[in-house]
């Protein structure tokens, strides 16, 4: 997998932090994505296309040896899932990124602020971090 992270030309609005209250208590064995962010820009240099781009900070109680080297972003929209992508982990940092096309999500002014963006982590005893769901602002083309 190859991961290139440009961040250019959108910033993010991360929300509150807090893992949203589904009623079900958070595994205190699991580990944590303490932030995340997700950019875009329409890049123009040789072929042109929108490019995403998403980086997490993650922890584990256990130490981060523990997290695994894949995650994933679930992708959304008020209309329900778009879709997901894989999210690479090393030393408590993650990155992914695709192209609009790949998901069908675009990077324009009136779209973007309606995208969540749900990151999680595994540790390699299989438990799962709850969702830190982010959301992305355009701001400009590049």
């Amino acid at each position: 997998m190859h991961l290139t992270v440009l961040m250019l030309a959108c910033t993010t609005s991360p929300d509150s932090g807090e893992p949203p209250d589904t009623g079900v208590p958070v595994d205190p064995d699991a580990p944590v994505v303490e932030s995340a962010s997700v950019t875009c820009y329409f890049h123009t240099t040789g072929d042109t296309f929108i490019q995403w781009n998403g980086t997490a900070t993650v922890s584990d109680q256990q130490g981060l040896g523990t997290i695994e080297a894949l995650g994933r972003v679930d992708v959304s929209d008020a209309g329900g899932s778009i879709g997901t992508v894989a999210l690479a982990c090393a030393d408590g940092s993650c990155a992914t990124s695709w192209q609009a096309d790949d998901l069908d999500v675009e990077c324009d002014a009136v779209a973007v602020p309606t995208y969540d963006f749900a990151f999680v982590v595994v540790d390699i005893d299989g438990h799962e971090s709850a969702p830190l769901v982010a959301s992305a602002e355009k701001t400009a083309d590049q």
